[in-house]
């Protein structure tokens, strides 16, 4: 509704029916359909007979499956079909048939015209016989018939009226109700007695019938709603599917009536009734003077019953009392407000509800009609849900609890929830700052704001630091407060770093480039973990600032400090109480363990150093990695032309040596400038073949342990792809790659065995940086530092890396076992330049094994 409250209506008839997953309204009009007669939308299917067999009609139930009615006395004559009604003339002798399509089924009308036809012997019987169902009176006098699968359709007891004061087939004339009809119920078949029935009447009034007269044995699906009781037939159950709109309440004579409607409202379970309508139309007065009309709630007992079933004892207070129209009015809406009986059952959980009325005096003689359709309105609210997903935003956190609250580092902090309502309206969301130690007091209160459903915030400020406080969060429509809190939401303000954290080393540790050294690290209780670098420098004062990827904010997300590795940085998570081991390794003769802790709320402290070389001495540097296990190709010491088999350069490798081997058809005699101004033989790639490769027979490292890869390299020119200068890859997933970009820069990597290590590739690493000079000679080496988990690519005979990225290895086989390949295909990526004096080792270099590669020496220590 505009106002943000919803409305529910039930109707006591079926309003729309589902057709073509579209709904339109009730419409009983006959067509022709397959070879029947049906209504054109109807909530109970059913259809008629077109005529010229024994199958008189079919009602479908819930489930449904159809039970069939046959005509027992012959052959059915072709209808006559008028709006909702088949008439099938003269099916016996003085009787025609009327088939009447109703909004809760079917009326069944026998239009007897003379008192000869009524007291025929065939009318002693009257029945039709029903298949596929089973026969057996309620408790209220109404007949079911059930299915084999449990389905039901219904019909009222069988009912009948003459044509006085204008009765027509659809309605009795006058204020009189329709009459029972002796009947007797059988497996198969409602056998009705029309004479004995007209007997009894003629003899109770001392009035002769009017012909015609109607006999209605009706069949719905169970749907019907409304219904009404008389003490003239107490006995009588007036729940009927028959093709009469009149409910009958009053006193008349020996008539005295009650009218009950009965709606479902299992949805309205939980609401906030805000207000309730019973919509009915008065048809019109059938006996005057008036007494006014009272609605009540009534029950629940089930319906249909009849006057003597009523259990007068379940009549509600009287909620609302009309008297509309006068004794000469026609059809007239009429409206009572019955909210405080509707919100009284919804409360008391039921789900259905029966609403009665019945005369403000009995004892006046005073009748009036209604319409068997009324609508319950009903306008309801939902309590909000209880707001879901507490959290802050800024920063990051989640909700903590009394003994272990969030740790904010900044005086203002945003809160969310995820806020609903049963209801598609908007809704808002009161959040409640309190002092931990005082929850009773709040100390701020926010709105979210009203509108549409889902995420709402706040933000709280002016905190103090070391205070620890409570939030928590509660809906509102502006109508009513949700259905309850969530929980409260803990958090502690500390705005003060921790201190500078210590770093000590075992006794006796060694100090050895690239090799590992087991470290401890200790800081305050309220620390969450460490964030950790090498740099190949030795101890200063004071500390470098924290690399921009190592720096943990106030107002973000802690970091995963779970074996965490970046690009400059490592991170560990504080372990408990005691101190956290470390295993980092120099990078050079003199580098720095660099540390940086931080606390649960964010805050970091400045780095603490700790030398990678003994004592802290730096008059006893770390010992330099012993590279002798690697190769070298010296070509810059050999002749032109070179030979196909290039032999290895380390005087030192023994049985263990590995040739370089260059494809026949490649350049053995280019010679070049790379130490000015000797002219030596280099290493060309330029070749065209695919299958072609300058390189190895085996792999000259295990890839998946550090090593150094260096080699001279002279670009021709940037293409527009990147160049692979060099590769060694297996029959494993594990590779290694030098690149040079269409960027002009150097790139050492590892990951996938991929061709074209892109971004895509599962598992790999570049470190990418330097700038290429084409027709240049520079010196590119690649390190990859198992133990420090990075990747640095150097330019030059500088130590300090051009480029780093933070590096750990896939799962599987990271080995690269295969040879390595210098310019290898396919051609659209191959490098096409100069190579001079490549050099792979086990292990990582320092910057006096570099400046040696840089004077054209071997790093070996011979």
């Amino acid at each position: 509704m505009p106002d943000g409250t919803m409305q529910y209506q039930a109707s006591s008839l079926p309003v729309r029916v589902e057709q073509a997953d579209a709904w339109v309204p009730v419409d009983t009009t006959l067509t022709e359909v397959g070879g029947w007669w049906e209504p054109t939308a109807s909530a109970a299917p059913v259809r008629f007979s077109s005529g010229g067999s024994d199958q008189l009609a079919q009602v479908q139930t819930e489930s449904g499956e159809w039970v069939t009615e046959r005509w027992p006395y012959g052959t059915l004559p072709a209808p006559v079909v008028e709006g909702d009604t088949a008439t099938y003339p003269d099916v016996l002798p003085g009787v025609d048939l009327k088939m009447v399509a109703t909004k809760t089924g079917q009326a069944s009308i026998y239009v007897i015209k003379t008192e000869s036809a009524a007291q025929s012997t065939k009318l002693s019987d009257l029945h039709v016989v029903i298949e596929d169902a089973e026969l057996a009176v309620t408790t209220s006098g109404s007949v079911e018939a059930e299915l084999a699968d449990g389905s039901q359709i219904v019909a009222g007891q069988p009912l009948w009226w003459d044509s006085s004061d204008g009765g027509t087939y659809r309605e009795p004339g006058a204020e009189l109700p329709p009459l029972p009809v002796t009947h007797d119920v059988e497996e198969d078949r409602v056998a009705l007695d029309v004479g004995a029935s007209v007997d009894a009447a003629e003899m109770a009034s001392d009035d002769d019938v009017t012909y015609p007269i109607y006999v209605d044995p009706d069949w719905s699906s169970g749907i019907n709603g409304s219904w009404y009781t008389d003490a003239a037939y107490p006995n009588q159950s007036y729940l009927s599917a028959g093709a009469s709109d009149v409910l009958r309440m009053g006193r008349y004579q020996s008539y005295r009536g009650n009218i009950f409607f009965e709606f479902v409202a299992s949805a309205l379970a939980g609401k906030q009734i805000l207000a309730a309508q019973l919509a009915t139309t008065q048809l019109g007065w059938a006996s005057c003077p008036n007494s006014p009309v009272q609605v009540r709630m009534f029950g629940p007992q089930s319906g249909g019953f009849s006057w003597n079933q009523q259990n007068h004892a379940l009549w509600g207070p009287v909620l609302d009392t009309r008297n509309p129209g006068s004794c000469t009015s026609g059809p007239e809406a009429v409206g009572f407000d019955v909210t405080a009986g509707v919100r009284e059952r919804i409360g008391q959980g039921q789900s259905w509800l029966q609403l009665g009325l019945a005369p403000q005096d009995e004892n006046v003689s005073s009748r009036r009609h209604f319409s068997r359709g009324a609508t319950l309105y009903v306008t309801y609210n939902s309590a909000p849900n209880v707001p879901t997903d507490p959290v802050f935003t800024s920063p990051s956190r989640q909700c903590g609890t009394a003994s272990s609250p969030a740790m904010i580092g900044q005086a203002a902090v945003t809160v969310r929830v995820h806020q609903t309502d049963p209801d598609p309206e908007n809704v808002d969301t009161n959040f409640h700052l309190a002092k931990a130690s005082n929850l009773n007091v709040k100390i701020q209160d926010k709105p979210g704001g009203l509108g549409a459903q889902g995420l709402k915030s706040v933000t709280f400020t002016g905190l103090t630091s070391g205070e620890t406080y409570a939030w928590r969060s509660r809906g509102s429509d502006f109508k009513s407060d949700g259905v309850g809190f969530t929980p409260w939401c803990y958090f502690t303000i500390d705005t003060t770093k921790p201190a500078v954290p210590g770093v000590t080393s075992g006794a006796g540790a060694s100090f050895v480039v690239g090799k590992g050294v087991n470290l401890s690290v200790s800081g305050a209780n309220d620390v969450a973990g460490y964030v950790y670098w090498v740099t190949p420098t030795q101890l200063v004062t004071p500390a470098p600032a924290v690399p921009a990827d190592g720096t943990v904010s106030v107002g973000a997300a802690l970091p995963n400090c779970a074996g965490t590795v970046s690009n400059s940085v490592r991170w560990a998570c504080k372990a408990g109480a005691g101190a956290t081991p470390l295993t980092v390794a120099p990078t050079d003769s003199l580098s720095t363990l660099w540390v940086s802790a931080y606390d649960k709320a964010g805050n970091q402290s400045a780095a603490a150093g700790f030398p990678l070389y003994p004592g802290g001495n730096t008059g006893t540097p770390a010992a330099s990695s012993n590279l002798d296990a690697g190769h070298a190709w010296q070509v810059t010491a050999m002749t032109s032309p070179l030979p196909n088999v290039i032999p290895d350069s380390n005087p030192w490798i023994g049985a263990n040596a590995l040739s370089l081997t260059i494809p026949p058809n490649a350049s053995t005699s280019t010679t070049d400038l790379p130490d000015p101004p000797v002219t030596t033989p280099v290493l060309s790639t330029a070749y065209s073949n695919a299958s072609q490769f300058i390189g190895t027979t085996v792999a000259p490292v295990d890839a998946s342990k550090s090593f150094t890869f260096s080699t001279w390299v002279k670009a021709t020119r940037i293409m527009t792809t990147q160049q692979v200068v060099a590769k060694q890859s297996g029959p494993g997933i594990g590779t290694v790659q030098l690149q040079i970009t269409s960027t002009s820069k150097f790139s050492f990597c590892l990951g996938d065995s991929l061709v074209n290590m892109s971004s895509t590739a599962r598992d790999s690493n570049c470190a990418t940086g330097g700038t290429v000079a084409p027709g240049t000679w520079q010196l590119v080496t690649g390190v990859w530092d198992a133990t420090n988990q990075q990747i640095r690519v150097h330019v030059g005979n500088s130590i300090t890396p051009v480029a780093a990225v933070g590096h750990v290895n896939g799962a599987g086989d990271r080995t690269a076992n295969g040879p390595l390949e210098f310019g290898p295909g396919a051609d659209s990526l191959r490098f096409v330049g100069l190579i001079a004096n490549p050099v792979i080792v086990p292990g990582v270099i320092d910057h006096a094994q570099l400046a040696r590669l840089a004077a054209f020496d071997l790093p070996f220590t011979g």
